[in-house]
């Protein structure tokens, strides 16, 4: 590769992974059947530092693409608690790492970019 491909490729635009819309029906299939860890996004729709933490889940999950599936879980969806009771979801936004079905890392509050970054590293190094 030329080095002006190099530059090329390290600055051209990368398509946006969207996290996977998860709910009480498609949860448990989706974190027990993964064979990278899964973060999951719990939010709310009316909260503010949900949509800001949106945007770092999604770089994180565009940045770390086949390394890690993503996804996102609307906690007004879950109005029986079927899934945030067992999981202790109590404010939103958590971030929850799972590792072969397990939770491993919980996150609550706005998490930095780097956080998710050293927690994946960690899991990885551990697998």
């Amino acid at each position: 590769m030329s080095f002006f491909a190099a530059i090329w490729d390290a600055l051209k635009p990368k398509r946006h992974i969207m996290p996977v819309e998860l709910n009480p029906d498609n949860f448990n299939a989706s974190i027990q059947n993964s064979p990278v860890p899964v973060l999951v996004d719990f939010y709310s729709n009316t909260c503010m530092p949900c949509r800001q933490m949106a945007k770092t889940v999604t770089k994180f999950a565009t940045d770390y693409q086949g390394r890690i599936r993503v996804g996102a879980f609307n906690t007004e969806q879950d109005k029986q608690g079927k899934i945030l009771v067992p999981l202790k979801v109590r404010a939103v936004p958590t971030l929850v790492f799972f590792n072969k079905g397990k939770p491993v890392e919980t996150f609550v509050g706005l998490t930095g970019y780097l956080k998710l970054s050293e927690t994946l590293e960690k899991l990885e190094k551990s697998a």
